[in-house]
């Protein structure tokens, strides 16, 4: 898979991103200081997690380096706001408290990562009123490496359904013809290959076919290498055999 984006071009410098080392079950409260009344200002958070291709390791200190690693996918939360409970405003004191709560990321992880890496980022947002002038809008973020520990299933990010490659041809929507067919078997079948059009490969989808053939179609892995007009069958002998027609998948778009 191509390098798309190097760590730093998506996370940004030194300046505004800090990067942590930590397990999903992890919840920390950090405390900003203003150093002013910030009663008035409003204060958000959001948090999302990119996967990272490989993570090495400064062999002297011990702590990650990110000089060879690229960003080559992500999870499907972008931009999910943390519960405003999690901030707190001092007010006079002119401080801030942040708590990133735990189990931002709930997939899987590799128990020795240094590749395929989950990257939760939780950038922090606050609004400055300033008056009758323009509002000042600021942010930080933090980078979570999330490390495999007890609870978490070792599985490979990649492979959760959720996950959506960077620039590679990735399902995004489709529509098919699906129609109610009474021969169709009743049941819930995942199907992950089909006859297609194109070189796309991966896309994974749920039929679920209830009572009278009535029958819906789900996205449950996006693939790749597709593009926009390809097609995808799927085959009435993977569904039950009962001498329905097939079903046809058209890729609306792709990212």
């Amino acid at each position: 898979m191509a390098k798309l984006l190097d760590f730093k071009s998506y996370v940004g410098g030194a300046d505004n991103v800090v990067v942590e080392e930590q397990f999903p079950s992890t919840s920390k409260t950090y405390q900003y200081d203003f150093s002013k009344d910030v009663t008035s200002w409003s204060f958000a958070a959001t948090e999302q997690t990119i996967i990272a291709d490989v993570v090495g390791y400064d062999r002297n200190t011990g702590d990650p380096t990110f000089s060879d690693t690229s960003i080559i996918g992500y999870m499907a939360n972008a931009n999910t706001e943390i519960d405003a409970t999690n901030i707190t405003n001092n007010g006079a004191a002119g401080t801030v408290d942040l708590t990133i709560p735990a189990n931002l990321y709930t997939g899987g992880i590799i128990p020795s990562a240094r590749i395929n890496v989950p990257l939760t980022v939780v950038t922090f947002t606050w609004t400055n009123p300033n008056g009758a002038l323009p509002s000042i809008v600021e942010s930080h973020r933090w980078c979570l490496m999330q490390r495999w520990e007890s609870t978490v299933t070792p599985a490979d990010p990649i492979l959760e359904s959720d996950y959506i490659p960077l620039g590679t041809g990735a399902v995004l929507t489709f529509s098919d013809n699906s129609a109610t067919d009474s021969d169709r078997v009743v049941g819930e079948y995942t199907l992950s290959t089909g006859l297609t059009t194109g070189q796309g490969t991966g896309a994974t989808f749920i039929v679920e076919v209830t009572t009278g053939g009535v029958t819906s179609v789900n996205l449950i892995a996006r693939g790749s290498g597709y593009n926009a007009a390809d097609t995808i069958v799927l085959l009435d002998t993977s569904l039950g055999g009962g001498g329905a027609a097939d079903i046809t998948v058209t890729i609306s778009t792709v990212t």
